[in-house]
C-alpha cells in the first residue's frame, strides 16, 4: 500500500471515528415513561418510538392497499421516515421532526365516565421529547393555539398555575370540551380535563406516586412481547373500574335480559380485586399485519386451577365448515364438555366472593342461559351437546345472531330446541311448525320472536328464519368462513385456543381512514369504495398460560382505529 492511500485510508477512519463519536453523544438516553404516569391512574399506553410505528404502521399490507384510495399513500410515511432521522432535521432546522424523532409518548387514562351509550375518556397525552426547553416552547406557543382552533373552532384562553407549572387552557364555547397544556422542561403534557393534568403533573414532580412502583407492571411486559412498538398496562384497580363500565354497556344487550345483570356487576368486580393483577397490552407488526396481545395476570391459584377446568376441545373446529363466508362477527368456543366447563367456571369464581354474592352469580348463570337460548341449566348437559358452541351475524343486528351447538345426543337435542321455541320462563308460548328448505327440516316457532331451529350437520342451529334459511343456502353452495378468501387471508391464532373471534373491520377502517384524509386535507371518500371489502377478517385466539388469560389477534390495523378516533373526537370526549 503506497503512502497516499495510507493516509487516505487514516483520514477515513478519523472522520468514521469522529462521526460515529458525535452519533453517541448524541444518542438520547430512554427513560421509563411509567415514572410520569400517577399511580392513581386506570392505566397507560406508551410508544417509544414513533418514527419507528409510523414506519410500520404505513408498511402493512392494509396501509398500502387502502392510502392510496383515500389519497394519503405517503403521508405518514414520510413523516415517519423523516423524523427517523432527527438529528438532520435539525440541522436543517426543522424543531418539529427533530422533537418527534425522539420523543416518547404515554397516554394516560385517569379515569372513565359513560353517559348513555357516549364513553368520555379523561386523559392527557405526555411527551418526553428529550428536546431544549426553549424549542417545546416555541413550538407550544405557535401550534396549541392552532390545534384548538381545529378541535373547537372559536375557543377562549386562559392561563394560570398548578403546583408551580405554568398551565394554558382553551375552551370550547357552550360545551365541557378543554384543551389543557403544560411544560416540564423538555415534557410536555396535554389533556382534557384539569384532573389529569393535575394528576401528571404531580407525579413528574414527585408530589405523588407514580405507576411504575407497580410490582405488576415488569411482570407485564415480557407477557405481551418484550419488543412490542405499543405497550400499556391497566392495574388491578383499573380492572375493576374498567368492569363497573362494562357492566353498564352490556346492560342493553343479553346480558341485560338476564337476570340479576346489574348487581352481578359487583361480583366481578370483587372478584377481579382478588384475583387479577392487572391487564397487559402489546402491539406488534408480522408478516404485514397488526398482532395485538393482551395478559390477563391472574393470581398463580387462580390460573392453576382453570387449567383443570378448562381443556380445549380436540380436532378442526367444524362450526367453521358451516358459518356462512358472508358473517360479519363470529365467536366460537371449542373445549371439552362446554356446560361442564361454565359450570366450573361458576364454582371458581363462586369460591372466591361471599355466600351473596355467590348466590347472585348463579342466578345470574341460569338467567344468561335462558336469556341466550330459553333454556334451563339442567337442559344444557354434557350428555347432550358436543364440544363446540358457536354464534355469528349475518347482518350486524343483535336480534339477527345465529347460535350453532354441537350435538352429541340428537333426541336430548330436538328437546332442547323444542323448549327453546315453545316456552320462556316456565311458560308454554306457542306451538311449532315444520315445513321443508332445500330438503333440510325447520322447526318455527308459533311466535317470530321466538325464533327457528334446523339440525345441519352435526349442529343444531337457533335463529331467525330468514338468517336461517341463509346458512342452509351458504351451506348448499359450500360458501362456508372456512373457505372463505378474506379468513384465509387473515393472521391465523392458534387452532387449539378455547376460545375464538372473528369479525370484519371495513367499517372501522374507513372511518380512521377517512379521519387521516380529512386531517391532511384530502377527500374523506376513497377513489374506488369496494377497496374495503377486499380487507381481510380479524381473528383473535383466547387461551390460558402461565401467567393467566393471553388473548392474541391478528388484524389489518390493529387498534390503530380506535386510537385515531380519540383524537378525531367520534368518543364524544
Amino acid at each position: 500500500m503506497n503512502y497516499r492511500k495510507q493516509i487516505g485510508l487514516g483520514l477515513l477512519v478519523v472522520l468514521l471515528l469522529a462521526a460515529g463519536g458525535w452519533l453517541f453523544m448524541r444518542r438520547t438516553e430512554r427513560i421509563e415513561m411509567a415514572t410520569y404516569v400517577p399511580e392513581s391512574a386506570i392505566g397507560y399506553l406508551e410508544i417509544q418510538n414513533l418514527p419507528q410505528l409510523l414506519s410500520q404502521m404505513t408498511s402493512t399490507k392494509a396501509w398500502q392497499q387502502l392510502a392510496p384510495a383515500y389519497g394519503i399513500s405517503d403521508t405518514l410515511g414520510f413523516i415517519g421516515q423523516a423524523s427517523r432521522f432527527g438529528w438532520l432535521a435539525d440541522l436543517a432546522g426543522s424543531d418539529e421532526l427533530a422533537l418527534l424523532s425522539e420523543a416518547q409518548i404515554a397516554v394516560v387514562i385517569t379515569s372513565l365516565e359513560a353517559r348513555n351509550e357516549a364513553i368520555k375518556p379523561r386523559m392527557a397525552l405526555v411527551a418526553e421529547t428529550h428536546g431544549r426547553a426553549g424549542t417545546l416552547r416555541s413550538l407550544v406557543e405557535k401550534r396549541l393555539p392552532e390545534m384548538a382552533e381545529k378541535l373547537f373552532g372559536q375557543s377562549s384562553r386562559q392561563a394560570g398555575e398548578y403546583s408551580g407549572v405554568q398551565v394554558i387552557s382553551f375552551a370550547a364555547p357552550n360545551t365541557e370540551r378543554k384543551l389543557l397544556a403544560a411544560q416540564i422542561e423538555s415534557e410536555l403534557i396535554l389533556a382534557n380535563h384539569e384532573e389529569p393534568l393535575h394528576a401528571c403533573i404531580d407525579a413528574r414532580l414527585g408530589r405523588k406516586p407514580s405507576l411504575v412502583n407497580n410490582p405488576h407492571l415488569f411482570q407485564a411486559r415480557p407477557a405481551v412481547g418484550a419488543g412490542a412498538s405499543v405497550f400499556g398496562f391497566v392495574n388491578s384497580e383499573g380492572v375493576k373500574r374498567l368492569l363497573r363500565l362494562g357492566t353498564y354497556l352490556a346492560a342493553g344487550g343479553v346480558v341485560g335480559k338476564a337476570v340479576l345483570a346489574g348487581a352481578v356487576g359487583e361480583v366481578f368486580t370483587d372478584f377481579s380485586g382478588k384475583t387479577c393483577d392487572g391487564i397487559a397490552y402489546g402491539w406488534s407488526f408480522e408478516e404485514g399485519q397488526v398482532v395485538d396481545r393482551y395478559a390477563v395476570l391472574f393470581k398463580p391459584d387462580l390460573t392453576e386451577k382453570l387449567k383443570t377446568i378448562i381443556t380445549a376441545g380436540t380436532g378442526e373446529a367444524q362450526a367453521l365448515g358451516l358459518i356462512p363466508a358472508a358473517a360479519s362477527e363470529v365467536t366460537l368456543i371449542k373445549v371439552a364438555n362446554p356446560s361442564k366447563t361454565l359450570d366450573g367456571i361458576e364454582t371458581v369464581i363462586s369460591s372466591r366472593v361471599d355466600v351473596a354474592q355467590s348466590f347472585l352469580l348463579h342466578q345470574f348463570a341460569i338467567g344468561m342461559r335462558e336469556a341466550a337460548f330459553g333454556a334451563k341449566s339442567g337442559e344444557l348437559t354434557g350428555a347432550a351437546i358436543g364440544d363446540e358452541i358457536a354464534s355469528f351475524n349475518l347482518t350486524g343486528e343483535p336480534q339477527d345472531r345465529v347460535w350453532l351447538v354441537a350435538v352429541r345426543d340428537r333426541i336430548m337435542m330436538t328437546r332442547l330446541a323444542e323448549t327453546v321455541l315453545t316456552q320462556f320462563q316456565n311458560k308454554r308460548v306457542t306451538s311449532i311448525h315444520r315445513e321443508n328448505i332445500e330438503g333440510v327440516e325447520i322447526l318455527n316457532s308459533g311466535e317470530p320472536s321466538r325464533g327457528s331451529a334446523i339440525f345441519l350437520g352435526e349442529f343444531l342451529a337457533f335463529g331467525r328464519r330468514a338468517q336461517l334459511i341463509r346458512l342452509i343456502e351458504a351451506y348448499r353452495h359450500g360458501q362456508s368462513l372456512k373457505s372463505a378468501p378474506l379468513f384465509v387471508s387473515a393472521g391465523r391464532a392458534s387452532a387449539s385456543a378455547p376460545l375464538l373471534s372473528v369479525s370484519s373491520v371495513k367499517e372501522e377502517s374507513g372511518e380512521m381512514m377517512a379521519a387521516l384524509a380529512r386531517a391532511f386535507g384530502q377527500n374523506a371518500a376513497p377513489a374506488d369504495a369496494g377497496i374495503l371489502n377486499q380487507l381481510p377478517l380479524a381473528v383473535s385466539a383466547t387461551s390460558l398460560n402461565d401467567q393467566g388469560l393471553a388473548i392474541e389477534s391478528h388484524s389489518p390495523f390493529g387498534n390503530f382505529p380506535f386510537f385515531v378516533s380519540l383524537f378525531d373526537g367520534s368518543t364524544n370526549r
